[in-house]
């Protein structure tokens, strides 16, 4: 180990990329020290620990391996991961007979590791990664051959910190570089967005690593709206606004702390920093890893930002915010010049906003509107969210103008500009089309309630009285409402929908509002509707379950039954399972649901016997978000006690989409069910994506044939085929093959004659409430009863094992 540590030393001197160096390393590590194999590991953004160079035996299973930083994932228990995250060393002399390592063991067995060990990598004090060193031999790492280890993951990262100033000593002088194209650029431009363009552009000169944008107080006041950008971050940037606040410091983000203080603000690692936490996933995707924002000051006060960000931790030293820092007041004092200009730029400047306004109220005109609910499609696009459009038209205008003249009708559009900017929010649009039409652009208007609440309160406030020429007078107005997306994606669609719109309202009796789609209003109000009173219905004992039985091909018994939920409103009266339980599990209201469902069938079953009827099997259905559920198996243990139901007399049903999502966690939840004796189906088999090969991995005993190949059975050849296909393979992998949806003699004669073993369906009874159950179990023959311990299931070949690589 001595040997290899000094070839490692070498293999440091004798780099020239930290790509070579992190292979010359592990060459070392397996060639100097005569190790099985090593690999080096270091950590990137998505709780990642990504293999960068590996040497010796096991270097390919650690190249496809996944290795997470994040401690709760089974992915996250290796010792590589341990090492990383408690930054110091992890060891095991015996890796085989390791219970906290038993899910890599298999692959350890294939190579021949017997004791590994884990070293953190150190940069700056800070882990940023790991090596992992395998051997051929138990018990064979010392104390002083950890120490060794651990001395040469310090080498590592010392060499990565020397690359890391030949860098920083590069970027510096980039940087000067830039700091000078910056300064020609101010000089030569012409006006303040060329001035904010070209600096972003020399700056990103400076560092390819870095991006910036340079953001500007809107008039008002209210909100910093970029206005220009360089790097990556450029065809994304331009137009976003942000609202300047006074929220807590630990509710901002860099810029609107730099912003507010008046000085620069810094985070070397930004998914790290306590105080920035809530824009941490966007960051992430950015691939943002530092950054800083710097204000830009004009006579002791913030009127803008120069925010820079970068894709390498630790990238803004003091030498390198000295210099944006210089950068910054230079944009600072071009651009205070230019609110100095002469006359004539003045006069430009009106001729734009003339040419963007409406010169009687001062509003947006149609040209700027079309530009605005650019940027709102935009921005509603990138960040997925709805925006809504109201087109406004008065309703009783050209009367006032004929009667009192046209100088009362213009002060008449002149309040109702007024009214209507001091009607909505100051992130909101207004904006006037021309003659009596205005139009209001609803940022993030997030549900149709805010939309309704908006516009009903623009109504009120246009038909409050108002003095002209001495008249009081009284107009109202029709609104017409488009949302995107739903209504339209583009500038010209979304306008023409809610104009559409407009007209329904007016001919509906004037002073109202009307969405151009009165049906997608309808079923939005319905679906909220709904919504509401889901959330009310378990406690409210609403719910209740009926139960439809399974009946045995060849005895005509009643093998069991499945519970089925049903929901009665005291308003909305039955309402169909097809309505409520996608909305259940949308909304996340499926899991308690689901729980409730649990105990009360568990709880019915026992009643049963109590009252002297034999046991039978109960069917539970699970859904998807139930079977994601970390807490289900806690819930099904508790609903068994709590009833004191036999394990054995519960069967859950899952389907094939549910499984196939994540098949490695599927098989993991459906052996911890089946371990505890619990029968399991799969439901609706068929009609998901699994290829019959794979049924065998799944410890199932029930296949249920969905009622889609069942309801043709008589006349479709090709249902037959798939019916008979299920049932061979079934009974070939020792399962009982149930069809569902059963309602004719000819069906049955099918199945029957095709050896499948039960039935469930309309021919013999639909879904009923317990006490008609109660009459069917006490009046049907009696069968034999499920026996009380879970039966094992005889595959017909093995699964096939894949162990991931021993992180």
């Amino acid at each position: 180990m001595f040997a290899a540590l000094s070839a490692t030393n070498e293999a440091i001197l004798r780099a020239t990329s930290e790509d070579e160096l992190h292979q010359k390393v592990c060459d070392a590590a397996v060639f100097g020290g005569k190790l099985l194999g090593a690999g080096l590991l270091l950590a990137e953004p998505g709780d990642q620990l990504k293999f960068v160079a590996g040497a010796g035996t096991g270097v390919e299973a650690l190249r496809s391996a996944i290795c997470s930083t994040d401690g709760d994932s089974d992915e996250g228990q290796g010792l590589a991961a341990s090492a990383f995250r408690a930054c110091r060393p992890f060891v095991t002399d015996d890796y085989i007979n390791d219970e906290s390592l038993r899910r890599w063991r298999g692959a350890a067995m294939r190579i021949g590791i017997r004791s590994a060990a884990a070293v953190p990598i150190k940069r700056q004090g800070s882990c940023i990664g790991a090596m992992l060193f395998y051997l051929d031999q138990p018990n064979a790492l010392s104390d002083e051959i950890i120490r060794l280890l651990e001395r040469m993951a310090e080498n590592v990262g010392f060499a990565l910190d020397h690359f890391e100033r030949e860098r920083a000593r590069e970027r510096m002088a980039r940087m000067f570089a830039a700091l000078s194209a910056a300064n020609e650029a101010i000089i030569r431009a012409k006006t303040r967005e060329e001035l904010c363009d070209l600096v972003c552009a020399a700056a990103v000169l400076g560092d390819r690593s870095i991006f910036n944008h340079i953001s500007l107080v809107e008039p008002g006041g209210g909100f910093l709206r970029v206005v220009a950008a360089g790097g990556v971050a450029k065809a994304n940037e331009i137009g976003a606004r942000t609202p300047i606040c006074d929220s807590e410091e630990e509710n901002r983000s860099l810029g609107e702390i730099a912003f507010k203080s008046g000085r620069f603000s810094v985070s070397n690692d930004y998914l790290a920093d306590p105080r920035l936490t809530r824009f941490r996933e966007r960051l992430r995707v950015l691939g943002v890893r530092s950054a800083t924002a710097i204000p830009l000051i004009k006579d002791g006060k913030s009127f803008g930002l120069f925010f820079v960000q970068s894709t390498h931790i630790g990238a803004f030293t003091a030498e390198l915010i000295s210099l944006l820092q210089r950068l910054a007041d230079n944009v600072s004092f071009a651009l205070s010049n230019f609110d100095q200009a002469d006359e004539k730029a003045r006069a430009d400047q009106q001729i734009k906003y003339l040419a963007t306004h409406d010169s009687l109220t001062q509003l947006p005109n149609r040209a700027m509107y079309s530009q605005l609910l650019h940027f709102a499609i935009e921005a509603a696009r990138r960040y997925d969210r709805r925006f809504a459009v109201l087109f406004i038209d008065l309703d009783r205008f050209k009367i006032i103008n004929d009667s009192l003249g046209h100088e009362a009708g213009d002060a008449l559009l002149v309040e109702v500009a007024r009214r209507l900017r001091h009607g909505v929010r100051a992130s909101d649009v207004v904006a006037r089309l021309g003659g009596d039409e205005f139009v209001v652009i609803l940022n993030e208007a997030a549900d149709i309630d805010g939309i309704e609440r908006a516009a009903g309160g623009l109504l009120d406030v246009l038909s409050q009285p108002l003095q002209l020429n001495g008249h009081e007078c009284h107009t109202t107005a029709s609104i017409g409402i488009a949302v995107y997306p739903t209504d339209g994606a583009d500038e010209q669609t979304l306008t023409k929908n809610a104009d559409i719109a407009m007209y329904h309202a007016k001919e509906d009796g004037k002073n109202r509002f009307r969405f151009c789609s009165s049906e997608a209003k309808t079923r939005s109000i319905e679906t909220l509707t709904l919504e509401t009173a889901l959330r009310h219905a378990l406690e409210r004992n609403q719910f209740a379950l009926h139960y439809q039985p399974k009946v045995d091909m060849a005895s005509g018994d009643i093998t069991g039954v499945e519970a089925l939920l049903r929901w009665t409103h005291p308003d909305l009266g039955v309402v169909p399972p097809a309505h409520f339980i996608p909305l259940a599990e949308e909304t996340g209201l499926i899991v308690p649901i689901g729980r409730w469902v649990l105990n009360e069938a568990c709880a019915q079953n026992m009643a049963w016997q109590r009252h002297g009827l034999r046991p039978i099997s109960m069917a539970v259905n699970l859904s998807p978000r139930q079977f994601a559920d970390e807490l289900l198996l806690r819930d099904v243990d508790e609903a068994l006690a709590a009833s004191g139901m036999p394990a054995v007399l519960l069967q859950l049903e899952v389907t094939e989409s549910m499984v196939m999502r994540n098949v490695p966690r599927a098989v993991k939840m459906l052996d911890a069910i089946r371990s505890r004796g619990i029968r399991l189906a799969i439901d609706d088999f068929g009609t998901g994506y699994s290829s019959m090969s794979l049924m065998k991995h799944f410890p199932i005993d029930t296949i249920k044939i969905d009622r889609s190949f069942v309801r043709d059975l008589e006349t479709n050849p090709e249902d037959q085929a798939i019916a008979q296909a299920i049932i061979s393979m079934g009974r070939a992998l020792g399962m009982t093959v149930v069809a569902e949806g059963v309602e004719t003699i000819e069906q049955r004669a099918f199945l029957r004659d095709h050896a499948c073993d039960e039935i469930q369906g309309y021919l013999f009874s639909k879904p009923v409430p317990p006490q008609q159950l109660a009459d069917l179990l006490g009046s049907a023959p009696a069968a034999a009863s499920p026996p009380l311990q879970p039966e094992l299931v005889t595959r017909s070949e093995a699964p096939v094992s894949r162990d991931p690589a021993p992180l």
